[in-house]
């Protein structure tokens, strides 16, 4: 369990994570479908739904690997589903295939479900208590709603790649599918707050559009930023040769060796005594550890694993990087024939995005 998520083991080599809050989804659906469709019917439509959101992510995950772009991990959560890209999409082309893949896989998982029930209960396929037509239904629902032209929803994505496309500018074809969220997640959420004032039940609605705006919003920022970065590779700002360390140092003799932690601030972690670099311990972490404590603990309870850092290779471009970036730990670590080469110290990433962010404000 990491960051309130269960893995849910690997698939395809991808892992797979669902966060605490899918629970919660589970037990509201449960209890909703339970009475239309009975108890062990609606069970299986629950986890009927969740499977068809971990189908719909692995349609972009495997189209994606289909261009040369790997998926980190997918994490599935109270909104839906998320593929974490290794990297951006290296064509429009691409862009547009990754995006409408996770679509269309609900499009066939809707038809295909309509289709089963229709052969399954014949005259009676609309009776309440017949789990795949509301399986259908709601993957139908899902293919049509992430299918609407504005970021992050994958329609947007799509809408991204066809400016892309035809204005050569990636950075202006995001920041216009940007706009165009922040209009859908607006309006969403007004339609919402209709609904919820007349008495409906729109709060779901409100709030999805509040998270679609806001995540425009940021993805607007970003492709300015990402703009004023354009050209700059990771391996600028790396600093190659990490400190190694085994997990059996403790924070407070890391700290009185910290000099062997340079400019990069970090220690790369062997947690398993087997030879093979499982994390990372950034310097600040060893300082927020209470002075009292820190020869009590050991380095490989404040590592952070790489799976959890932002990887890239040293020819990446670094805005590539920054949609991966872990905002509570902004490091990216840098790999080379799949060993650790070094890492973007996360102080020196700071300052190139702040003088990024400068540029923009004052532009």
């Amino acid at each position: 369990m990491t960051n309130g998520s269960l893995s849910l083991g690997r698939y395809f080599g991808i892992p797979v994570r669902a966060h605490w809050s899918m629970a919660l989804v589970a037990v509201l659906f449960g209890v909703s479908l339970a009475g239309s469709l009975g108890v062990v019917a609606g069970i299986i439509a629950v986890v009927a739904f969740f499977v068809s959101i971990l189908a719909h992510e692995f349609g972009h995950a495997l189209v994606a690997r289909r261009y040369g772009v790997e998926t980190q991990s997918i994490d599935l959560w109270a909104l839906g589903g998320v593929a974490r890209l290794d990297r951006e999409p290296p064509t429009p082309r691409a862009d547009g295939f990754i995006a409408a893949a996770g679509p269309l896989v609900s499009l066939l998982i809707g038809v295909a479900s309509l289709l089963g029930g229709a052969a399954i209960y014949g005259s009676d396929f609309f009776r309440e208590s017949n789990p795949l037509l509301w399986v259908g239904f709601v993957n139908l629902l899902l293919a049509v709603f992430n299918m609407l032209p504005g970021a992050p929803l994958d329609g947007g994505r799509v809408l991204r790649a066809v400016r892309w496309a035809r204005t050569g500018n990636k950075y202006r074809a995001q920041r216009e599918a940007g706009n165009a969220g922040r209009v859908l997640g607006w309006c969403m959420g007004i339609a919402g707050l209709g609904l919820m004032l007349n008495g409906q039940g729109g709060i779901f609605i409100a709030l999805t559009g509040v998270f679609i705006a806001a995540n425009a919003k940021a993805e607007i920022a970003s492709s300015y930023i990402s703009e004023r970065l354009d050209g700059v590779k990771v391996r600028d700002l790396t600093w190659f040769g990490v400190a190694h360390a085994g997990s059996d140092m403790d924070a407070d003799s890391m700290i009185w060796q910290r000099s062997r932690l340079g400019h990069a601030g970090a220690v790369a972690i062997d947690a398993n005594d087997d030879g093979q670099l499982d994390g990372v311990v950034l310097e600040d972490q060893l300082w927020a550890v209470p002075a009292e404590q820190r020869a009590l603990v050991m380095l490989n309870s404040l590592m952070v694993p790489f799976s959890q850092t932002a990887q890239a290779g040293l020819d990446d471009d670094l805005s590539s990087v920054l949609p991966r970036l872990n905002p509570l730990r902004p490091v990216v670590t840098v790999w080379a024939d799949g060993k650790l080469a070094g890492i973007i110290p996360p102080k020196a990433l700071q300052e190139r995005l702040g003088a990024a962010q400068a540029a923009v404000n004052g532009a």
